[in-house]
């Protein structure tokens, strides 16, 4: 049945990876040991970089279209794999295969961001504040955690159903 509490869960972790796309990652501001140098003011969003046009020449080629297209699959992955998994319910093994390659996918975005973003601020002599969107790959972890805990514990208990008859 869809009405189980990892369906629940699932959906969190779905709804806080889509909200990646409306809150930024990091935000880079001038290093003031640096204070002579080209540093820019930007945003670092999932999908790109968020910075006025006229610094376009200075961020050229720091962030390849390639990476931008590679993060911005795994990130509609990331979203998609739970919404799948919800419909899963008859199939539980498999329903927790699939949490668990989200919960593998959210990792990687997590590393990939944070190492983004040392290479950003190390580029570009800047500093490197995290925003809100670093922190939900690690909220849709923690959702699927406990979605893969309930959908054991269900599977459990249909299988000692199973013994009973």
């Amino acid at each position: 049945m869809i009405q189980r509490i990892q369906s629940v869960w699932l959906f969190l972790a779905a709804v806080s990876v889509c909200l990646l796309c409306f809150f930024p990652v990091a935000t880079f501001s001038p290093d003031p040991q640096y204070a002579n140098a080209n540093a820019v003011m930007f945003d670092f969003y999932a999908y790109g970089l968020d910075y006025s046009p006229a610094f376009s020449e200075i961020l050229d080629g720091v962030y390849s279209p390639l990476l931008q297209y590679t993060i911005i699959a795994v990130l509609l992955a990331c979203a998609v794999t739970p919404f799948v998994a919800i419909f899963m319910y008859r199939n539980r093994p498999r329903q927790m295969q699939l949490s668990r390659l989200t919960m593998l996918l959210n990792a990687a975005l997590m590393i990939t961001f944070f190492l983004l973003s040392d290479f950003f601020a190390k580029e570009k002599f800047a500093v490197a504040d995290y925003d809100i969107g670093i922190y939900v790959p690690i909220s849709a972890l923690a959702f699927l955690l406990v979605a893969v805990r309930f959908i054991k514990k269900d599977d459990k208990l249909v299988r000692s159903a199973d013994r009973i008859r």
